[in-house]
């Protein structure tokens, strides 16, 4: 419950993708679940990242003010802008997201230092190379796992975080991963 009040609150701050404003009848939200990605792609390209990455072609990407990216399948993105407009949920379940944001590091700390820093420790799950730069695959506390590199053209640590009111398991951000590329 505590990551889908997060979640809500952090689509108060909507910088991209609209969202109807809340209308005077209370709406009750219809949940189609979480809809499976389809087969076709689309290059979501963040500059600001340094990288491009596939996502299904059904999928939503979210720019929030904070410079966060957050990725949902259809049925979770309708159920979440459906609660936005002040809609009522008739069966709680879990909310599964994709987060992509830049962590600064003005100190120029190594990247294990950084991840230390911002997970309170560094245990790292898996190491992974990104076209020859280093990732350092965590599991921070809380529900998700995050992969944490410096693409050479962003200004910061890029920290990928798949979470879920489910396990995600180690699979899950690998398939991100594989289909990121450094610009």
């Amino acid at each position: 419950m505590k990551i889908q009040s997060l979640l809500l609150s952090s689509l108060l701050l909507l910088g991209v993708a609209p969202i109807p404003p809340a209308s005077t009848q209370q709406e009750i939200c219809r949940d189609e679940f979480e809809i499976e990605p389809s087969d076709n792609l689309r290059t979501l390209e963040l500059p600001q990242f340094g990288i491009d990455i596939d996502i299904p072609a059904n999928y939503r990407a979210i720019a929030l003010n904070d410079g966060s990216v957050t990725i949902y399948d259809p049925g979770t993105y309708e159920i979440i802008a459906c609660l936005h407009r002040g809609g009522i949920a008739s069966v709680p379940r879990g909310i599964r997201s994709f987060t992509i944001n830049l962590v600064g590091n003005p100190r120029n700390l190594p990247l294990p230092a950084l991840i230390e820093q911002e997970e309170g420790a560094f245990q790292p799950r898996h190491r992974y190379n990104l076209s020859g730069t280093p990732v350092f695959v965590t599991e921070p506390p809380g529900i998700g796992i995050s992969a944490w590199f410096a693409p050479p053209r962003a200004r910061g640590v890029v920290s990928m975080y798949d979470s879920c009111e489910c396990q995600p398991l180690d699979s899950d951000i690998f398939t991100r991963l594989n289909s990121t590329r450094l610009r």
